[in-house]
């Protein structure tokens, strides 16, 4: 027998046809061999890899029902695919979810959240990040795949660029803290982004189901997810207890930005009562008026604080160690590392010069922002390597690659994969907090140069915590930075303390980026209400008992001035009673 394939001229189905006997004529280059049934309709013959068929002219071949059986046979198989593919549709269309991201443009913001919407996937969410011109071309230039929309109005204030002005005046030792300028090109970015109607109208009309926003310092991003009609998920590097309502001690609790331990001296306690009172009244997220009834006039007014409140979950790139156990709030959820990862081989040039270390390989970064520090700093830096020869460094500073000597100079730095590399001994870093938390998932001692914002804090967490050394930016010499360097390679107290951190975090049942999924895919699917606090829906002065110290402290003066009037009546009784006995007497 021979299995060939037969295309009706009338239908697209193929069916089999028997041949009683072979011939030694051939049909090649699909030509058609046309045969008749009776019925006179013809039929071309094919093999099945359109090439050949051994069937002779005169064969005489048995042709099953082919009209009906082929239609038969077509019809059910469109039938069925035309089902399958609409019940899978339709799971997709009920299951699937759509979610906006609203973060600063920066690359420390950015990183964390695309990981978790890698995450999501998993899940069937989908994300969309709403980026500046500059960023997108930048992550797509790094072979990063993202979805984004572009919005030209987030290139008319450059967040990056304060954030960079502030780190360049500290590290030229500036003592001032450009507050006004910061926050009023925070009031401009918020403008030009809150007012890009082109913007609103593509978001709008792609329907998305929910966003996640930065916990930034200015009211912003919030206000679109409203005016969008989401809910909204908080992404911050830090938790807030004014944001939670949760208790708050300063005996042992660090206020944001102060570089304190939790164990502080009478001092440090005092000034660190100070700065959170500072930020109780005057909230961390300024609010320059109400943006609610500027912005969204047609919407329900909320206050700023309202609308900060009716976040869904609050994903916090934090971890206890990497900072202090402290009270959190049920929603609020510590996934610290979400931008560490396993490292991936590296390059060739880098991975040859980092072999050719003897001691170990160094790395060196003070972030993404900062492109190379200021003379001064950079030549204690390039001396103190140059003199131990026998450790490799490299070093991410400037716009172009340059090697000299055992210091390799980098424009750019994979810089999650070198730490993981098996030569690194040590990290030179200025603490941001992405930077730290790669650190510690590889096991890495540090050695901290802090120069402004969060990075003190989490210096100081390095050094309480025995993960490394912390040192000044601005005051440091070549010889302490050498005697630094090595006392923390060679001292194993360090390598103990990070790795046993190291393998606590690689301990948990979830990775960052799983916790995280896993908690924003629960909250949009079944709502927040279930783990969410009374006090974040209660006015102010019930939160702070304002009217109940009300009551107490009218009770209070009812009781002093009726004490008053019960003891004045009773000396002026006594007084009566002494009056009434000398006129007897």
């Amino acid at each position: 027998m021979v299995t060939i394939y037969v295309i009706s001229l009338s239908t697209v189905s193929g069916v089999e046809i028997q041949t009683k006997k072979k011939g030694k004529t051939t049909a090649t280059s699909c030509s058609s061999l046309e045969y008749k049934n009776p019925r006179k309709q013809r039929y071309k013959v094919y093999d099945k890899t359109c090439k050949t068929s051994r069937v002779k002219r005169n064969d005489t071949v048995h042709i099953l029902d082919v009209e009906k059986e082929s239609r038969m046979t077509y019809g059910w198989k469109i039938s069925f695919i035309a089902l399958t593919l609409g019940f899978l549709i339709h799971l997709y269309n009920v299951d699937c979810k759509r979610c906006i991201v609203f973060v600063a443009p920066l690359r420390s913001h950015i990183s964390p959240v695309m990981a978790i919407t890698k995450e999501l996937e998993k899940y069937n969410h989908s994300a969309t990040f709403v980026l500046s011109t500059s960023m997108d071309k930048e992550i797509r230039s790094k072979g990063l795949s993202i979805k984004s929309v572009v919005a030209n109005s987030l290139d008319k204030a450059s967040i990056e660029h304060d954030v960079q002005v502030i780190l360049e005046m500290k590290m030229n030792g500036s003592t001032s803290f450009p507050f006004l300028q910061l926050f009023g090109n925070a009031y401009d970015h918020c403008h030009s982004f809150l007012t890009d109607d082109e913007l609103f109208g593509i978001l709008e009309a792609a329907k998305f189901d929910y966003a996640i926003v930065d916990y930034a310092p200015f009211v912003c991003y919030e206000i679109l997810a409203y005016k969008l009609s989401l809910p909204f998920i908080f992404s911050s590097a830090h938790y807030d207890p004014n944001l939670h309502r949760t208790p708050f001690n300063p005996a042992y609790m660090p206020a944001f930005l102060s570089g304190f331990t939790d164990k502080m001296t009478f001092r440090e306690r005092m000034i660190n009562t100070v700065l959170y009172t500072l930020q109780l009244i005057k909230p961390t997220m300024p609010s320059f008026g109400n943006l609610v009834a500027k912005y969204v006039p047609e919407k329900p007014f909320m206050s700023n604080s309202e609308l900060e409140n009716s976040f869904l979950l609050h994903i916090i790139d934090g971890d206890i160690l990497m900072d202090y156990p402290i009270p959190i709030a049920s929603n609020a959820i510590l996934c610290g590392g979400l931008a560490a990862g396993p490292a991936k081989s590296l390059i060739s040039r880098i991975e040859s010069f980092a072999e050719k270390s003897k001691d170990g390989l160094v790395i060196v970064s003070f972030g993404s922002i900062i492109k190379s520090c200021p003379e001064k700093i950079m030549n204690k830096l390039i001396s103190a390597f140059q003199k131990m020869k026998h450790f490799n460094f490299i070093f991410r500073s400037g716009d172009y690659e340059k090697e000299n000597g055992n210091i390799l100079l980098l424009p750019w730095l994979p810089q999650n994969d070198l730490l993981g590399h098996v030569k690194t001994k040590l990290f030179i870093t200025h603490c941001g907090k992405s930077s730290v938390f790669e650190a510690l998932y590889h096991g890495v001692p540090m050695i901290a140069f802090p120069i402004a914002l969060d990075q003190k804090s989490n210096a100081a967490v390095i050094k309480d915590k025995g993960y490394g050394i912390l040192m000044d930016i601005l005051e440091f010499s070549v010889n302490e930075l050498v005697e630094n360097i090595n006392k923390v390679v060679h001292n194993s107290t360090f390598m103990f303390s990070i790795k046993n951190a190291s393998e606590i975090f690689h301990s948990r049942p979830q990775t960052p980026t799983q916790r995280a999924a896993y908690w924003i895919d629960l909250v949009t699917k079944y709502g927040s209400d279930h783990f969410r606090p009374a006090s974040l829906d209660m006015p102010w002065y019930c939160y702070f008992m304002v009217d109940v110290y009300l009551v107490y402290l009218v009770g209070l003066v009812l009781a002093v001035y009726s004490f008053k009037l019960f003891l004045k009546y009773c000396i002026k009784l006594c007084c009566r009673k002494k009056n009434v006995k000398t006129k007897l007497q």
